[in-house]
């Protein structure tokens, strides 16, 4: 394929790749056209390729995602689904099919069907300056904000900062005030949402591309 007509959807790719989300983009086969770099990330960790089209490492979560990616091709009513891909012991990919629309898949180069991963292990908390800035935070009650999220008692975070924990303890119920949440659930919530806003784009993202893994894949999608 020309390099102008992987412009569209390099821009859909790079989308979702500033967000931290893998993305997939398949004909109307189930075939795999091009994926961006964190997707690439995604193979042989939660998914794999098998021949040409994406699965699931694990056997349970590939009969879901097969059955969602053919149920996706062949009903025009379909919208979107959701599943998990198993990477026990660790947290599961959250995988998310989407059909795409006529005019979607005529701007996408034959794309059918697009496929979003999220790998929850990922997602670091938003930066210091952006609760400063949404919430009216301090650096310090930030500071705060972060290690509880992180799961830190308010002893250690106490010792890290190298003050009281009555201080810290002053700051935690600031950052509740502030953030009108009731406790570490409620915050961690509400911060993990905001950092998929801030998640940092990877340098030089501008296309999509099959994986590296698999160069004979690479080179047939670009005959295409």
């Amino acid at each position: 394929m020309r390099p102008e007509g992987l412009a569209v959807p390099a821009c859909v790719l790079h989308v979702f790749e500033s967000f931290g989300c893998g993305g997939f983009l398949l004909d109307r086969e189930g075939q795999l056209l091009f994926l961006n770099p964190t997707g690439e990330d995604c193979l042989g960790d939660g998914l794999m390729m098998r021949g040409k089209r994406v699965a699931a490492t694990d056997r349970e979560s590939d009969v879901r995602l097969q059955s969602l990616i053919g149920a996706a091709l062949t009903d025009g009513a379909y919208g979107s689904a959701s599943l998990r891909a198993r990477r026990d012991p660790r947290l599961p990919l959250a995988v998310h099919v989407v059909r795409l629309g006529d005019e979607a898949r005529l701007a996408l180069k034959r794309a059918s069907l697009l496929l979003l991963a999220f790998d929850p292990e990922r997602c670091e908390p938003p930066p210091p300056d952006m609760l400063t800035d949404v919430f009216g935070l301090t650096q310090a009650e930030a500071s705060v904000a972060i290690g509880i999220v992180g799961g830190r008692h308010l002893a250690e975070i106490a010792a890290d900062r190298g003050v009281k924990i009555g201080t810290v303890r002053a700051y935690s119920k600031i950052v509740f005030a502030k953030t009108r949440t009731r406790g570490q659930p409620e915050l961690a919530a509400l911060l993990t949402r905001l950092a998929f806003l801030a998640t940092a784009p990877r340098k030089n993202p501008e296309r999509p591309r099959p994986s590296s893994k698999h160069r004979d894949l690479s080179r047939r999608c670009s005959e295409r």
